[in-house]
């Protein structure tokens, strides 16, 4: 058995603007979510919602999680922004690039987690077991913040990608499938109680294996991930790939045995004009058009149990108990 998780930055709008301001959000694009919410219902797929701090304290965008989390359409975690999640401090000021969490002090992340994850438990009546990291920013760093607010379920990392920007966070090394987080480096296995299930992708081809083998080895080099797309690196993102890319994807990672599709985008993005990836209602219909094509594909093809992010430890659980005792 296999399983499929959708899971969605659910953030403001303004996020590809260059600028992190504190305050001052808008929320339009949780207002549209309806377009994309209809794909999950019709295909049974329960979405993971990953809401920061300016869409819980959003009157108009609150109402929208809430109705969903009410009616079990989805679950609700938790996305720190920590350039607009308080509290805000001297140390947050200091931090050389405070937009990225992991940079911050364990003790800053922790209170600004405290914060979102309290919202989101007054929000829904259930304090969120899942998180992703805004900007990707996520190490061994935030493990024990995770731990104390009750967060189970990372979703952080992403396999054989890193960010070049001075303190951006670095992937390369991750592993594909499921594992727990090693307290002193998020991308190993170790004995935390939060289990990492990274972004789907994989290298297709002949010599993926071998060239995943090389970046794991090799670690970030200059243009290195323009060469990992050129030699096959291809993700479960209908932002940046198309549905031809995806199913190469899905299907390599199906030969190798991965038990869990993570497939995962921007809320902004069915705001045409508030993302690079959807310019217009023609490019929204196109995202929309690939993004049931990808999961059409993982649940048909492959035979994948849809899952909010909450449910796949146990069923992981199985799978693996069976796996051992076959």
């Amino acid at each position: 058995m296999r399983v499929l998780v959708v899971t969605i930055d659910t953030e403001e709008e303004g996020r590809w603007s260059s600028s992190y301001p504190a305050d001052g959000h808008t929320c339009e694009n949780i207002l549209r979510l309806d377009r994309v919410q209809r794909i999950f219902e019709k295909l049974g797929v329960i979405p993971t919602y990953l809401v920061d701090h300016p869409v819980v304290v959003d009157q108009r965008a609150r109402e929208v999680i809430r109705d969903y989390a009410r009616r079990g359409r989805a679950e609700i975690g938790a996305h720190l922004h920590p350039w607009c999640n308080p509290p805000f401090s001297a140390v947050h000021a200091r931090t050389p690039d405070p937009t990225y969490p992991h940079l911050l002090p364990t003790e800053l992340q922790l209170e600004k987690l405290e914060v979102l994850c309290s919202r989101i438990g007054d929000l829904t009546g259930a304090r969120p077991t899942s998180y992703r990291a805004g900007r990707w920013g996520f190490d061994h760093t935030s493990i024990p913040a995770l731990e104390r607010v009750g967060i189970r379920i990372d979703t952080s990392v992403t396999p054989l990608w890193w960010d070049p920007a001075p303190g951006g966070p670095s992937f390369a090394r991750a592993s594909s499938e499921p594992y727990w987080l090693d307290p002193r480096d998020a991308t190993r296995p170790g004995r935390s109680h939060v289990l990492e299930i990274p972004m789907g992708g994989v290298v297709v081809g002949p010599i993926g294996r071998v060239v995943e083998s090389g970046i794991r080895w090799i670690g970030p080099f200059p243009g290195g991930r323009s060469l990992l797309v050129r030699l096959g690196a291809r993700f479960l993102r209908p932002e940046l790939y198309d549905e031809r890319q995806m199913r190469q994807a899905a299907d390599c990672m199906a030969e190798r045995g991965l038990e869990v599709f993570n497939v995962m985008f921007h809320s902004s993005v069915v705001l045409p004009a508030a993302t690079p990836y959807v310019r217009d209602e023609s490019d929204l219909t196109r995202f929309c058009d690939r993004l049931e094509g990808i999961l059409r594909h993982v649940v048909e093809r492959h035979g994948a149990r849809p899952l909010p992010l909450s449910s796949v430890p146990p069923v992981l659980s199985r799978i693996r108990g069976e796996s051992a005792a076959a």
